[in-house]
């Protein structure tokens, strides 16, 4: 029984026709023409939420009340990877996510953005989280990173806490945000990562190929981050993931992808999925 769980479960991951319907049930191509404040995840988060073991790691977090939003983003970004060993993928409620990266035994890209967003909400940031594809099926990459906005330089900032990289925007002696990060990438100019940890990635070779002219960047509309975890504590002891998702999805409460720059649909799908209306 298990075996033929596992076959079906890596059939619906990994068959291309039910992968591209999976993405196509969670991508949008983004109809605002002002993406500023769109989807940032303290407009649809409440501190009250937010589990008790936040606060008690947020307190070992050296913050001075009086830097501006980045600069309290760094030293966040900084405590984390420096006390984070990261591993394999968790995605699990938000309180689960943490304490198995407390105990050394997991965190990817998405698990790092997706703790980030907490403490960002504790310290009054306003942080939105953003991924990177390069296509939806066999790709060579997937990444989760950050944006946060900063009122001393009045913009939002792109931060990849996994990776302890910021971006610098050189010819303004600033930094980019993702949608001008891209932008510029897509100009054809070389990617100018700063780190601001101590940290370095194992893999540095491998972030000119995710940060590049190629690559498509999305926002995720974050959801009410306490009502998704309560599915995941509900039933993560007795559901697989997959499985979980497909309540959330069912439910409506599951994350999409909003696509900024890019019609996801050319871009990324099969012409035979292109015209499909019902998708938007």
């Amino acid at each position: 029984m298990a075996i033929t769980f596992k076959k079906v479960k890596h059939a619906f991951k990994r068959h291309p026709f039910l992968y591209f319907v999976r993405y196509l049930l969670l991508s949008k191509n983004n109809k605002e023409t002002d993406i500023t404040n769109l989807y940032c995840f303290n407009d649809s988060n409440h501190i009250a939420d937010v589990p008790k073991l936040y606060f008690e790691i947020n307190t070992q977090i050296k913050l001075n009340p009086t830097q501006d939003e980045l600069e309290k983003s760094l030293v966040i970004g900084d405590f984390l990877r420096s006390t984070l060993k990261g591993g394999t993928g968790i995605g699990l409620s938000s309180e689960k996510t943490l304490e198995i990266m407390l105990a050394g035994q997991g965190g990817v890209c998405s698990d790092f953005s997706q703790i980030f967003n907490v403490f960002c909400l504790i310290n009054g940031i306003r942080v939105k989280e953003w991924g990177i594809v390069d296509c939806f099926y066999n790709s060579q990459f997937g990444h989760s990173f950050n944006e946060i906005y900063s009122t001393k330089l009045q913009k939002w900032v792109a931060i990849d806490i996994h990776k302890a990289i910021i971006f610098e925007d050189v010819a303004h002696n600033s930094y980019f945000s993702v949608v001008d990060l891209f932008t510029d990438l897509r100009k054809g100019n070389p990617l100018q990562a700063k780190h601001y940890s101590n940290y370095v990635s194992p893999d540095l070779e491998r972030t000119p190929m995710v940060y590049s002219k190629e690559t498509i960047p999305f926002l995720l509309d974050n959801k009410e981050n306490a009502a998704v975890d309560y599915y995941y504590n509900k039933f993560q002891n007795t559901m697989p993931i997959i499985l979980i998702n497909i309540i959330l999805i069912l439910l409506r409460k599951n994350q999409t992808f909003i696509f900024v720059m890019d019609d996801y649909k050319v871009k990324l799908l099969p012409q035979y999925f292109q015209k499909l209306k019902w998708f938007s």
